[in-house]
């Protein structure tokens, strides 16, 4: 396969892998908004930081993975990269892309950091990560897997949530009317006997 053909088949695992994890994203969104006074709670503040930084870095990681991985390489663009840090005090998208044989490994290393965060506190909604070694394409797509993982396993703990207070308040409902009713019934007796003394 010639260079043209290899940079097409990588454009297109970009794209689809992009619109993957935008698919995801869109989820997870969803999911703040539906349950948003509980993404602003100490309990689940610091998983809502973790999910939007894995979906941000796996965002950014797609169209950095036609890297080679050999380590030489890696210095140097690193090296590079701190060079036009320190120089132009900015970073975009053009010098991630010419650096991506290092900010490739700086943005899956931070997915993978925020999904062994989350596993760590919600075991029960994200799985554990497995740290084999993956080329780079491999690993972005566990990634992604894992990420798509987590968002599924909190809906589940959310719905699950949701239907437990839905639950309690309707238990609490039928309380509050059987109350009405059984003071609606002494009420009526009340008057009766009232009644019968007159």
């Amino acid at each position: 396969m010639n260079s043209k053909d290899n940079k097409l088949k990588h454009l297109d695992w970009a794209i689809k892998s992009r619109s993957a994890n935008q698919m995801c994203s869109l989820r997870l969104l969803t999911l703040f908004y539906h349950f948003e006074e509980h993404w602003k709670t100490k309990k689940f503040s610091r998983a809502a930081q973790d999910l939007t930084a894995v979906s941000f870095s796996l965002r950014r990681a797609a169209f950095l993975a036609d890297k080679t991985g050999k380590r030489g390489i890696v210095f140097e663009q690193g090296k590079a990269f701190l060079e036009l840090l320190i120089e132009d005090n900015a970073i975009s998208y053009p010098q991630d892309k010419k650096s991506r044989e290092w900010t490739f490994n700086y943005y899956t290393r931070n997915a993978r950091s925020s999904l062994e965060i989350l596993h760590k506190f919600w075991p029960d909604a994200v799985p554990a990560y497995d740290g084999k070694k993956r080329n780079a394409i491999v690993r972005w797509e566990y990634c992604q897997q894992l990420l798509n993982e987590a968002v599924t396993g909190f809906e589940k703990l959310f719905h699950d949530r949701k239907l437990h207070e839905d639950q309690v308040k309707c238990a609490e409902t039928v309380r509050v009317e059987r109350k009405k009713r059984r003071a609606k019934v002494r009420e009526l007796n009340t008057a009766q006997k009232r009644q019968g003394k007159n």
